[in-house]
């Protein structure tokens, strides 16, 4: 094993530097998630990751319970409104917080609507 010396003042300076790069590592890091929540999914991925048919999607549109832009002539989801979708419908695990029994009583159980046509 070879034992390397060295000033002080020399040492301090790389640590510095070494400093300098961990905080503009970290600060790439935060943007790359930033970017990463605002993407744009297609109407595809968006059904994909929530689950759901297509026409479920549309459905979900028209009853405005997800956000949606259009470019060029096609709907686009923003991947951090698919995660809140996903994170308000949610059962979370067994309950055992005051919170999780709440959240877990206040979720739908049905889609809400009422039977169209004649039911007798």
């Amino acid at each position: 094993m070879k034992v390397i010396t060295m000033e002080s003042s020399a040492y301090k300076a790389m640590m510095e530097q070494i400093a300098e790069v961990a905080g503009y590592v970290r600060e790439i890091r935060e943007a790359m998630k930033r970017e990463n929540t605002d993407r744009l999914l297609d109407t595809n991925e968006a059904a994909r990751e929530l689950g759901v048919s297509k026409r479920t999607l549309q459905r979900m549109r028209d009853d405005h319970r997800i956000r949606y832009v259009v470019l060029r002539r096609k709907c686009q989801y923003r991947l951090s409104e698919i995660r809140r979708i996903l994170d308000s419908h949610t059962i979370r695990e067994d309950g055992r917080t005051l919170d999780e029994l709440h959240h877990n009583s206040r979720l739908p159980t049905g889609n809400g609507r009422q039977p169209k046509g004649r039911r007798t």
